[in-house]
This record gives C-alpha cells, structure tokens and sequence, in this order.
C-alpha cells in the first residue's frame, strides 16, 4: 500500500486521551547516536530557499519524501510536520524562537523524525493539511504545525507555537511540552496510538464526506449566488465579513459582477462598491500599489504585509471587468497601480515572467515597517501644507490603522471632496495637493530596506499574471501589458514542460525542478485561451488543445473530479480539488469554465462535455451550504447558465477594421465571452458558427471585415462597426426573466432569498 493511500486524518480528542491525560512526561534517556540517526545537512541543496535557510539551524529538518516516511517507522519515531513560506512573517518568528530553542532542537532530534515542507513548491501537501487542521481545530493556515505518526496520520495540529507556555496559558500552547507529551505516549504504545488514530481518522473521513446523490447544479448556483446576498458587508464591502482576518474574495466579486450583468443590478453595485472600499483601506499599498496578503481586521484596515503575486493577479482580472463594465476611473487607478507594482518589484528582466511574492519583512524582527508612518517622519519629508494634507488624506489623523509595531498603516478614508471639506479648500486644490504630496513621500520610502523578493518562477502563479495582464490589456487598449503576458507566456510555454504535455509547478536554475500539479495546467489553460482570443494566434490554441487533452487524461479521475498526480504518486496526499477558492481560484470551477471556452471556439464536444461533467462533478460534492468562497464555481455556472455568447471576428487580422472590432469586443464586458478569429483567406482556424456561417454568406459586401455575435442557437446581424458591436454585446439574447433566479430585487439584496 503506498503512503498517499494511508495518509489520514486524526482528532484532537485522540491527542487528549492518550497524550495530555497520561500524567506527567519524562524526559526520553536517548543517546547522541539518536541524533545521528537523522541525515544532516539533508534540506542543504533543496531548489527552495526556505528549506535551504532551515537546514542552517539546530534541527536535522528532513525532506518530504517516501525515504523520510520510512526511516520514522524504522525508527518507530512520531513526526512534527512544519509547513511555511519564505513569504510568511510568523514564519520566521517561529524559525528565529521555537526551532532556534535548544530544548526544542534536541527533543526533535532525539525523539522525532522533523519534516520542513515549503507550502509554495508543494501545494498540494499544504492543501491536504490544512483542509485536515480545520477539520481538527477549526483554524488553518502558516506557520501550520502538524504532529503525525510515521505514516503520516495527524494526531495534532497548530499554529506558532512558542517554546514554553506564556503566563496563565495552557500547556498546549506551546511547542515543548506537547512534545514531550507526544512523544512520551508514543513510547509508551506505538501501535496503540497508531490503530486508534485511523480508526478515528476513518470515522472523521466519513463524517466529512458530503452525502451521495446526483447533485444539482442549477440549485448549487442559486446557493452560491444567494450567499453572496446574504453575506455582503455594506460598511467595509466584501462579502462573507466577520471580526477578521479576511481574505480578498475576487472571484465572488467577479460572480457577483457577472449577475448584476444579466440579471440584478444591485449585485453589480455590491461588486463596484467592494472594489472601491478594498483599493481605499490598509490592504492596498497606497504608495507603492499593489495588494497586501489579507486583512488582519473586518475593515480592511492593518494588513499582513507580505504581497502574494497570485493576488495581484486576481485583483487584475476583478478590476478589468469592473472597469469595462463601469468605465470608473478609481478602478483604472487601481488597475494602473498594480500593473505598476508588478512591473517594479515581481516582473523578472531576465525570463520576462513574473515572480512568486515578496516578504513581509526587511530584516530580522521586521513586521512590514517598510510600509508603515509615523506623523513625525510625514511632517519630516513634506513641506507644512503638503504634510497636513497627506496625514488626513491617508488616515494618519482621525482614527488612524495601528500596525502591530504602533506604526501607521496608510489609507484612503476620504474621497478628494471630503478632504476639501476638511481642509477648506475646493475640490480641485485637495487632489492637486495630495497628488504632490504622493512623490516626496515615495522618495522617502525608497530610502529604507524593501522587504526581498521570492525570486522563483511558478506556472500557477505565472500564469495567473498573464491573464490578469491580458484581462488589463483588454479593458484598458495598453498594449505594454499585452507584450508582458505574451512574453511571459512563451517562457512558460518553451521552458517548463515536462515531456509528458504538462507543466513543471517550479523553474529555476534554468531548469523544471518541481514536478507540476493539477493546478499548474488548469491556469495554464486558461492564460493560453486568453492569449488566443487576445491576438488571434493559432499558436496558442494549439497549445491549448494539447493542454486540454492532457488534463483530461493525466488529472481527471472516474468521479469527474480534478486530482493531483505529479510524478511520485506514492509522496503526495490523494483527494480530489476543493470547490472553494483557498487562496487561488478552485481548480474544478477554472477547468470547467476553461473546458467551455475551448469547446466555444473549436465547436468539440468533447470539451463542452467535460465542462458539464466537471460541474456536475462539482455539485455532487459541494458542501450542503455554499457560500462566497465558491465564487469561481458560481462563476463557471453562471457563465454556463446565462453567458456563452461568441463573438465571431472575420476579416483580414493585418485590417485595421478587423483589429478596430476585435478591440471593441475584447473591451466590451459580457460574462462567458468567447472571441474567435476566421481569416477569410485561410482554410484552417476556429469555425465559424452554422447560423452566422449563412448571414456571412450573403452578406452584401464579404470583403470588409465583420463581426457576429451568438448566444445559444442565434447570431446578429454582421456588424461592420464597432459601435454596433459594443451595443449587441450588451443587449442580445439577454433573457432575465426566462432564466431569473428568485433572488432580491435591486432594492433588498442584502437580504436572504
């Protein structure tokens, strides 16, 4: 039986019994030659910097691998399992106080088998466990800190954990004496801690499965988008609020986008309104651009600072739509600064692809004070008008956002008109003022230590940046951005294949080092179908139907779920995708919508059939009660449901009016919109729809360019100019009525349905 089949997961209860009720631990009489039991130096030459950093300390860290796995049970040893990120600040305080302990290092050496996982390089492992810690303590996330017997059953899971318990604080609180504990049980009776532990582990299994049935996709839909009603924030916008931290929900703003398109305009408001309220708080780097990790608050005040190039990403794609929707300039702005951010800090000059992240902080002790203020250094770098202006307009005044280190996290509390107000001054003098004020304050900031960037290349978040970019570059027209995603994606596509059609999940040292995951290839397909119906290049299609074919048949598994099979399926934890979006987009939702756009734009069934089992797939094994943070689902049924409209673009690519309408349609919002390319002059390419194939053909004048636009079995007259394109978009085959949901009117959406 191989390892990923005998990975389980235990109980807290489990840990209780057998470990803190056994009365007092003593310490373990070992001798050295149990710490050379441990190969040291055995993370020194990993391709991730975090694992080479953790070899340079006190702990014999091993490496996630089917050696390591043995080795605990020929040493009949529990295992401490640390799964972290370079990018991640506790992080590196529990490397820099816990592991840097002596206690600690020596119980872990003597008595345990330590494993240090990078949870960038495996994803998939990161996922696993912590799907598992929840399930066991209701709270996941990094530093996660999981004590598992040799086959990889969790016993127990936490946090940071520091060395010794504080004043007052319980004895599981902290990392010496559930070792201790841990270890003393596990001495005392190995077998009976392991045989309790999977039955357990089996009963928690069955208990979390979702109950078998056919599963409703039309009833999934009205779930997810009914949540997003229900759980909306209309003071800090957002959906599914809370006392925090949270979490940025772009793809439930994008759901919610997509309906307000065919259906409630109050969904679209919340959308418009949560971009806004998001771009103005502490999250956003107001100087610099560019989104912060999460919120540590409801109101998107104080921030963790780490910057995560899968959330610029995401926010790209968000702002994009919300923007051509809107026309808003503040979502321009925002777009314009991440683009900024990304281009500065994470594009890399050498590959022309994009980093994976950058840290939260600059040295050792640091918590993000790069990006913190105080009102002194403000007055300091400004002249008295400009310092005023900018300590109201950034929030430095009125109940300012205190960061952990009693520094101020800027923000944008007030529009231009109400610092006007303030100030007494007219509207057009505050944001002259404030824009001004911006520079010397950027200049100042330069002068300190910037946080360091994660200098890796990674397909999934590459190619989530190349369809943020390529999102901007449609709704916007900058053709800068364009050239970045298509660079981006050539090195992806030319160096990180893996011989097998997919895609290695890490590059570097100009090699594929890190075999790939499922999600690897679902955004891969989704950025060379972007890149197609940006340029019209056949390249990228072809790329994509291999891709496609290789999904299908590598990654699907009988149930028509999406599974992780990298190259060692005998290391890595089994289990189909989530339906959630944790922290990037749900990978059954992305492959669906991606599957439905091939099928669009080459008319094969077979991709259109995977859509539909990959969503009926989903159904089956969604949670009783859906909500926000199933947004890419909801968002691939949507589009399923109401969208599907494929603008048909004929003419010569090299016309200027064939590029005028194909530019018109790539700015034109219209949720599952789908753009195809056929060169009259050419036999090969995407096929042109059977009902505009006949208007084509006997239209008056074949010569000048043309465009269609098709939704469900009809197509519109050809259009010749792309202000009649823009207007079909918006308003052909749009069916509320036939197709409405029983969800609120504009005037009671915040309420259930």
């Amino acid at each position: 039986m191989s390892l990923s089949t005998r990975i389980r997961f235990g109980c807290a209860i489990l840990v209780c019994l057998l470990v803190f009720f056994s009365g007092p631990s003593r310490p373990n009489a070992a001798s050295p030659a149990d710490t050379e039991a441990l190969p040291q130096d055995a993370l020194r030459n990993s391709s991730s910097p975090y694992l080479r950093a953790a070899s340079e300390g006190p702990i014999r860290w091993q490496p996630w691998t089917g050696a390591t796995f043995a080795l605990a049970r020929r040493l009949k040893r529990p295992m401490l399992i640390d799964v972290g990120a370079i990018w991640c600040h506790w992080c590196h305080v529990m490397d820099e106080t816990t592991y840097a302990n002596p206690e600690v290092a020596r119980i872990l050496n003597h008595e345990y088998v330590p494993v240090k996982v990078d949870a960038d390089e495996r994803p998939d492992i990161d996922a696993f466990y912590q799907t598992a810690a929840a399930r066991l303590t209701g709270a996941s996330g990094w530093p996660l800190t999981c004590f598992a017997t040799p086959e990889g059953t969790l016993l127990y899971a936490a946090g940071y954990l520091p060395p010794r318990p504080r004043a007052g604080a319980s004895e599981t609180s902290a990392m010496i004496p559930v070792l201790q504990r841990i270890a003393a049980s596990y001495r005392r009776d190995p077998s009976g801690v392991q045989r309790d532990a999977a039955a357990l582990a089996r009963r928690m299994s069955a208990e979390a499965r979702p109950p078998s049935g056919p599963g409703d996709a039309t009833v999934l839909r009205r779930e997810i988008i009914g949540s997003l009603a229900r759980s909306y924030d209309p003071e800090a916008g957002g959906f599914g609020g809370g006392s925090g931290p949270r979490f940025y929900d772009f793809p439930a703003i994008r759901l919610a986008i997509a309906y307000g398109f065919f259906h409630h305009n109050s969904y679209r408001e919340m959308a418009v309104e949560s971009l806004e309220k998001i771009a103005r708080g502490g999250v956003f780097d107001q100087l610099g651009g560019g989104f912060h990790r999460y919120s540590t608050d409801s109101s998107w005040r104080v921030p963790h600072f780490e910057k995560m190039a899968y959330d610029q990403a995401m926010a790209l794609i968000a702002y994009s739509e919300a923007y051509e929707m809107t026309r808003d300039s503040h979502l321009l702005s925002t777009i314009a600064a991440i683009r900024s951010y990304v281009n500065q800090t994470l594009l890399d000059p050498d590959t022309h692809a994009f980093f994976a992240d950058q840290d939260a902080d600059a040295f050792k002790g640091d918590d993000g004070t790069y990006y913190t203020w105080t009102i002194a250094e403000v007055e300091k770098a400004l002249p008295p008008d400009f310092a005023r202006a900018a300590i109201i307009y950034y929030g430095m005044a009125d109940d300012p956002a205190i960061a952990p280190d009693g520094r101020i996290v800027l923000r944008r509390p007030f529009s231009d008109r109400e610092l006007a107000k303030r100030m007494g001054i007219w509207t057009a003098s505050a944001k002259a003022i404030q824009v001004r004020a911006r520079g010397p304050l950027v200049n100042e900031r330069e002068k300190r230590r910037a946080p360091p960037v994660h200098r890796v290349i990674m397909t999934d978040r590459n190619a989530l940046m190349v369809s943020g970019y390529l999102a901007a570059s449609d709704a916007t027209g900058d053709r800068i951005s364009r050239q970045a995603a298509l660079a981006a994606l050539d090195f992806l596509a030319s160096n990180l294949r893996d011989g097998r059609g997919a895609f290695y999940h890490v590059w570097s040292n100009g090699r594929g080092l890190v075999a790939g995951i499922v999600a690897d290839q679902v955004y891969m397909l989704d950025a060379l179908l972007d890149a197609y119906q940006a340029t019209g290049d056949e390249r990228w299609l072809r790329e994509a139907r291999l891709l496609a074919d290789t999904i299908l048949g590598r990654f699907r598994t009988p149930a028509g779920l999406l599974a992780n099979r990298i190259a060692d399926p005998g290391q890595e934890p089994p289990g189909a995708q989530s339906v959630y979006d944790q922290p990037m987009p749900s990978v059954q939702g992305a492959a669906a919508s991606a599957m439905r756009t091939l099928a669009e734009i080459t008319s094969d069934r077979r991709y259109s059939q995977a859509a539909e089992s990959l969503l009926a797939a989903a159904a089956r094994i969604a949670p009783p009660v859906a909500g926000p943070s199933m947004g890419t689902l909801g968002l691939a049924l949507e589009e399923a449901s109401d969208g599907g409209a494929t603008v048909a673009i004929v003419g010569n690519p090299k016309d200027p009016r064939t590029q005028s309408l194909a530019a018109t349609a790539l700015a034109t919002y219209r949720p599952g919109k789908t753009v195809v390319y056929i060169d009259p002059s050419k036999s090969r390419g995407a096929p042109l729809p059977e009902a505009a194939k006949a208007m084509y053909e006997a239209a008056a004048d074949r010569k000048a360019p043309l465009a269609f636009v098709c939704a469900a079995k009809a197509c519109s007259k050809p259009l010749a100019r792309s202000d009649e394109l823009r207007r079909v978009l918006d308003d052909f085959q749009v069916t509320e009525l036939a197709q409405s949901l029983a969800l609120p009117s504009s005037e009671s959406a915040t309420t259930s349905p």
